[in-house]
């Protein structure tokens, strides 16, 4: 994935573990880092998410590791496209191949959410749906890196 740092220089996809007032820590948070310059940043696309997760654990007082990609879809998607070494692609590319694998899983939680409907389990056809919602708010606006 092709997106360039302030410096010039190439920055890649990676993923990184964000420690905040030395009590919370949000693990495999994704994450543009330039080699060059040894700056990162948080994809501009989950800062909202990390925000509403860090007040969560704020407010429920739960001090600890989070894992991003387990309360978070999207970026469970996308940490399943970077272990598979996709990351390497031009953006169009990269984010054409990042909307199949969302569609995939989408259709994946689809199934999963008429297997919970069938079983009557309200509580798992909840949870399914609060996964679907993410993904398919992203593949609907079909555009994962933001523009500066």
């Amino acid at each position: 994935m092709l997106l360039f740092c302030r410096c010039g220089q190439a920055m890649t996809l990676s993923f990184r573990m964000l420690v905040f007032e030395n009590m919370y820590q949000i693990d495999l948070v994704p994450i543009l880092e330039c080699e060059d310059c040894s700056t990162y940043e948080l994809i501009p696309s989950f800062k909202q998410d990390v925000t509403k997760l860090l007040a969560e654990l704020k407010e429920q007082q739960r001090e600890g590791r989070v894992i991003f990609t387990s309360v978070n879809e999207l970026a469970s998607v996308l940490y399943d496209v970077y272990k598979s070494g996709q990351e390497l692609l031009e953006v169009s590319s990269f984010n054409a191949f990042l909307i199949e694998k969302c569609e995939e899983r989408i259709n994946l939680l689809l199934d999963l959410y008429g297997y919970a409907s069938k079983e009557g389990d309200a509580d798992w056809m909840e949870a399914i749906s609060f996964r679907l919602s993410s993904l398919s708010s992203f593949v609907k606006k079909r555009q994962f890196l933001e523009t500066k």
